[in-house]
């Protein structure tokens, strides 16, 4: 097993030293073993919790709540 160094570009791209990729074929898979960290908890839905899905959209419910008739 080789161990490489690689790099991400703005748009995502992985970038294989030129020494490597001079080795691989088209086609050939690499495997890369990430250790990723998981994304914070968002501390506001620590506060709210998770709400049910509202039963009328917002436009609907904000012109109730007004008295406007339809």
């Amino acid at each position: 097993m080789t161990k490489i160094t690689a790099t991400v570009d703005e748009q995502g791209q992985l970038t294989l030293p030129a020494e490597v990729a001079c080795q691989l074929r088209a086609g050939q898979t690499v495997v890369i073993e990430l250790d990723v960290q998981a994304a914070p908890p968002n501390p506001f839905l620590q506060f709210i919790g998770n709400l049910p899905p509202l039963e009328e959209d917002s436009r609907t419910c904000y012109r109730r709540e007004r008295g406007h008739e339809d």
